[in-house]
């Protein structure tokens, strides 16, 4: 009884963490070079690596709405590098506008089941805004008498999409605004935002 538990965890592990190439899909086959996304969240109280941990973060009273787009011309096996523009809309402490562009590291998956593939994605880049958003990124400017006007952006990702529908995908991102060590607007810290969208692939 014991081996025939530990062949089958064996064969379980193995068909979770089998490369999305593995499987005999088009889902799996990198065929949409462009994509369109959207998204919405919530802007959090704590830092970049607090708030990756989303359940465990404390969130403010203002979110975020999303629209972007993206090309990748660039593949190397499991790899794709492209690029990415987008712009948001942020309410509840006042109003505000962002407009960010980068480049984006994409790996096109793992299988976490024979339907299912994990993406994840990182977008580096430049953020934009029209305003200083009343919360935490009004304080930390304060804070250091900075401007978090234009700041470095980053976008790490997880991914979810299926083989009924491989041009559609879920994701979570966390959408962070930060001076770089006050490399830019002598910030530190800005603005982070948990997010999920929708994403269409064609």
């Amino acid at each position: 009884m014991k081996i025939r538990g530990f062949a089958f965890a064996l064969a379980a592990v193995s068909v979770l963490t089998q490369p999305a190439a593995a499987y005999d899909s088009p889902m799996f086959e990198e065929s949409h070079a462009r994509s369109v996304f959207a998204f919405g969240g919530a802007l959090t109280r704590g830092n970049m690596h607090q708030s990756a941990v989303a359940p465990g973060v404390g969130y403010e009273r203002n979110v975020v709405v999303g629209l972007g787009f993206q090309q990748f011309p660039f593949e190397r096996g499991q790899f794709a590098l492209g690029w990415e523009i987008g712009g948001a809309g942020r309410f509840g402490g006042g109003v505000t506008g962002e407009l960010w562009g980068g480049a984006v590291l994409r790996h096109k998956g793992f299988a976490v089941a024979p339907d299912y593939r994990l993406g994840t994605a990182m977008t580096v880049g430049l953020s934009h805004i029209s305003s200083t958003h009343r919360g935490r990124e009004q304080e930390l400017e304060a804070r250091y008498g900075g401007n978090a006007r234009t700041l470095f952006y980053l976008g790490p990702e997880l991914s979810l999409s299926s083989t009924d529908a491989p041009e559609r995908e879920i994701f979570w991102r966390l959408h962070h605004r930060s001076g770089g060590g006050r490399t830019l607007g002598n910030m530190y810290g800005a603005a982070n935002a948990n997010v999920i969208g929708l994403r269409y692939r064609f």
